[in-house]
């Protein structure tokens, strides 16, 4: 996947948008941040064994956390 290049006077605007979006919804960036570092912290692969260690089968395991089976079949074979 080639990484798009844009000009400086469209990253400028991008930037202060972006800087803008920031300081008027301070309390949803802190949100975003908490879960991101959450989902950083525990990541799917520690839920996904979990669940198949208390005898789920990968097709439930892929219906609760919203994986494809295919996903949850390779972080399984990982082990």
């Amino acid at each position: 996947m080639t990484k798009m290049k844009i000009t400086d006077e469209a990253r400028k605007i991008r930037n202060d948008y972006q800087r803008a979006y920031r300081l008027r919804n301070p309390e949803r960036v802190k949100q975003n941040n908490i879960a991101y570092w959450e989902r950083k912290a525990d990541p799917t692969g520690t839920k996904v064994r979990k669940l198949s260690k208390q005898g789920l089968s990968q097709r439930q395991i892929a219906d609760q956390l919203n994986l494809s089976l295919g996903s949850v079949n390779a972080i399984l074979n990982k082990e």
